[in-house]
């Protein structure tokens, strides 16, 4: 009986898990527009891209991901059915793999070929969500964790958050943070 919950509750993680490519990917395609629409609320600005530049678009995946695999643990994980440890380790890998797949394929096209194309924009957060979500059941599948890596993800997730609030206000001033339309920084 113990074995067959497993594998329930194993299928229901891989479920959710490939379930989130298509929602975080039309979530992060309306949180472009969020910030303006709610008339530049600060509160807002917080969790969408306040600007156009590279790194405000960073936002499009961040937190909508950490929302998607929060929700899940707290829907899957009743009655202990899912490992904390697995599903936030996984979840880390998601959220570090997710930005790097952006920006690598960003600026593949932009930098090394010179294309600005508001189509293979729209594609790398798509191919973003798709290869972290990917990896991440990859992970959750197969990869073994001991409580003490939980605390190391759970710490990567929250340094991750504090630094998107963080560079919201007070971005360095390299090309990844500025504005390609205004030429201005951060909020």
């Amino acid at each position: 009986m113990s074995k067959s919950l497993v594998i329930t509750s194993r299928n229901a993680a891989q479920h959710w898990i490939l379930l989130g490519i298509p929602v975080l990917f039309i979530v992060g395609f309306f949180m472009h527009y969020i910030y303006e629409w709610s008339g530049n609320s600060t509160i807002v600005g917080i969790f969408a891209p306040v600007n156009e530049s590279v790194w405000e678009h960073l936002k499009l995946t961040f937190w909508p991901m950490l929302i998607w695999w929060i929700t899940g643990y707290i829907i899957l994980g009743k009655n202990n059915k899912i490992s904390a440890s697995q599903w936030f380790n996984s979840c880390a890998v998601a959220e570090l793999v997710c930005p790097l797949a952006v920006l690598c394929f960003y600026y593949t096209y932009t930098g090394a070929f010179g294309i600005e194309s508001l189509i293979l924009d729209i594609f790398s957060l798509f191919l973003g969500v798709a290869v972290a979500q990917c990896l991440a059941l990859h992970v959750y599948k197969y990869a073994r964790f001991s409580q003490y890596c939980l605390y190391i993800s759970v710490a990567i997730l929250i340094l991750l958050a504090v630094t998107f609030t963080a560079f919201t206000f007070a971005p360095p001033h390299i090309p990844l943070f500025k504005d390609s339309v205004t030429g201005k920084y951060g909020i």
